[in-house]
């Protein structure tokens, strides 16, 4: 069985992360993307003064994701340690930059993935993280 990531569990999230944001990170312009386990994109959202260029990479972070089912970190780790190039892998959209989340639900299958872009490297990864763990702890089963 995989759970549906609803409009409303989406919409929360979205706030979730504008809220953590607000509150952690001074408000600082960023991004956010939701997709589903195919990587298509549920839900995206930018602040006002976000750079241009998160726009997309941040699709793209929750995209790869998704695909790989696993984070955006680790799939960078996974090309420098095994000395791979990211167009080895023929999709365009791959991103190795930190801030995507996969959701992994409780038997082990990736149901989506969240994405955050525009903080720092480390900022992403770490809003999105607790966003993942927001949208996961929100899902009835």
């Amino acid at each position: 069985m995989t759970e549906k990531l609803s409009t409303e569990i989406v919409n929360g999230a979205i706030e979730y992360a504008l809220t953590v944001t607000k509150i952690h990170y001074d408000n600082k312009p960023m991004s956010i993307a939701i997709c589903d386990a195919q990587g298509f994109l549920l839900a995206f959202i930018r602040k006002e003064h976000v750079k241009l260029l998160t726009i997309e990479l941040t699709q793209h972070k929750a995209y790869t994701s998704a695909r790989m089912g696993c984070t955006t970190r680790d799939f960078l780790h996974r090309l420098q340690k095994e000395n791979l190039e990211i167009n080895f892998f023929a999709d365009k959209k791959f991103t190795a930059l930190p801030g995507g989340i996969p959701l992994i639900n409780k038997h082990n299958q990736c149901i989506g993935a969240v994405a955050v872009g525009g903080i720092s490297s480390e900022g992403d990864h770490q809003v999105a993280e607790m966003v993942a763990t927001h949208i996961l702890n929100s899902i009835k089963e």
